[in-house]
């Protein structure tokens, strides 16, 4: 038991003064390794009452396995030819892109033939949208392919246009 603890001393030694000979890097706290001594002595009753113990020998390979692997939540992609375009009204269609489960939220593009309309309405949560192809008016404002526009919750749009159609990326 006395070169157990002998052990754990040495180790725990060895991490404190580790501690001291980190290098400064801008933006870190340095000072953190200052007062080692201190906090080993207070932390060597606490040491000294724990049992032996030896890891088990497939420890590392198992930490290497979890950061190795594949991100819990998978990226989603869809391909071009991917997906249903569903109808929204007479001349609006909507295809989903992508879906967030845990916040409900989306990114869909919204295609709108020329002489669509969207009827006011307010937003519930924020709106990104980027204008691909065509053009569409809305609150008084042309809005053209490259203009991008984010509203926030809250806001109200009067109706929405589209005299000679478009095609707009939605995250919502």
């Amino acid at each position: 038991m006395k070169q157990d603890t002998d052990n754990t001393m040495r180790s725990q030694d060895k991490m404190v003064s580790n501690l001291d000979t980190i290098p400064a890097i801008p933006g870190t706290m340095p000072q953190l390794g200052k007062g080692a001594d201190e906090t080993l002595a207070q932390l060597a009753p606490l040491a000294q009452s724990l049992p032996s113990a030896t890891p088990p020998s497939d420890l590392f390979a198992a930490i290497e396995r979890e950061l190795d692997a594949e991100p819990k939540a998978a990226t989603q992609v869809q391909r071009a030819d991917e997906g249903e375009w569903t109808k929204r009204s007479d001349l609006i269609w909507k295809k989903i892109l992508t879906r967030d489960p845990q916040s409900g939220r989306c990114m869909y593009l919204l295609r709108c033939l020329p002489g669509a309309r969207i009827k006011p309405h307010i937003h519930d949560r924020s709106e990104h949208l980027f204008i691909i192809e065509g053009e569409f008016w809305m609150n008084g404002k042309l809005f053209t392919a490259g203009d991008a526009q984010c509203s926030m919750p809250g806001t109200e749009h009067h109706e929405i246009t589209m005299p000679n159609g478009c095609l707009v990326l939605i995250s919502a």
